[in-house]
């Protein structure tokens, strides 16, 4: 297990609090997740490697680390999978939050996803590039089944894929004691979105609880992928 310890930053009208934690979880033997949290540029990311052990992970880490300097690494992993003979895919999903003024902006290429929690109410900001999510879409498969169906892991858009490397945004107000939650699907893969509201209910006064409290459920519930969360609150600024 990873973590990062609680931070605090200041954007013109709020200040933020952010906890994240990572879990291989109770099936997989690697961990092909990471997350970063930059306080300076107001800035949370989670990835999800793809590709296998070090490869999925070569990926994952290279976004996370490079957020420092909030570059893109489109090239870096192209470059990498060229350089691994026999290597079919190295690639990463990508969610992040940025926050500036007033506005929080989320950007987010695969099946990561974003969830605002407000007035105790939990919603989600992103769709998911995936198979599952375009049957769902076009109405061929219902959004309640989607994460059984077989082909629940195939993701149609990531960094390090392809050349044409597309994001989607969304953009949110943001609201006084907002409560963002940047995710891998190893959490909503183990639990629905009625469970994860009923956690941040219980426990969203204190980020790091809530996110033990996530990570605790979605392993007692099977743990069927690496899980990472990174919870991120806004507050008014005086």
């Amino acid at each position: 297990m990873a973590l990062l310890k609680p931070t605090r930053n200041t954007a013109p009208n709020f200040r933020f609090s952010c906890y994240g934690l990572t879990h291989t979880g109770l099936v997989r033997d690697h961990n092909e997740d990471s997350f970063a949290c930059v306080p300076e540029q107001n800035l949370w990311l989670v990835a999800d490697g793809m590709g296998g052990h070090a490869s999925g992970d070569f990926a994952s880490r290279m976004l996370a680390e490079q957020a420092q300097k909030f570059v893109r690494q489109q090239r870096l992993i192209l470059d990498e999978t060229a350089s691994r003979p026999g290597q079919a895919t190295i690639g990463s999903t990508l969610v992040s939050l940025f926050a500036w003024n007033n506005l929080a902006f989320v950007m987010w290429a695969g099946d990561s996803r974003a969830y605002l929690f407000r007035s105790q109410r939990l919603s989600r900001m992103t769709e998911d590039h995936s198979l599952v999510e375009e049957l769902v879409r076009m109405g061929q498969l219902d959004a309640d089944k989607a994460e059984e169906h077989p082909a629940s892991n195939v993701v149609l858009n990531a960094v390090g894929i392809e050349n044409n490397l597309y994001f989607d945004l969304e953009y949110s107000e943001i609201h006084d004691q907002d409560l963002f939650l940047l995710c891998s699907d190893g959490l909503y893969k183990d639990l629905s979105d009625d469970t994860i509201e009923a956690l941040l209910k219980a426990h969203a006064d204190n980020l790091e609880q809530a996110c033990s409290k996530l990570l605790e459920a979605a392993l007692e519930a099977g743990g069927s992928d690496n899980c990472t969360v990174v919870l991120v609150k806004a507050e008014q600024a005086d």
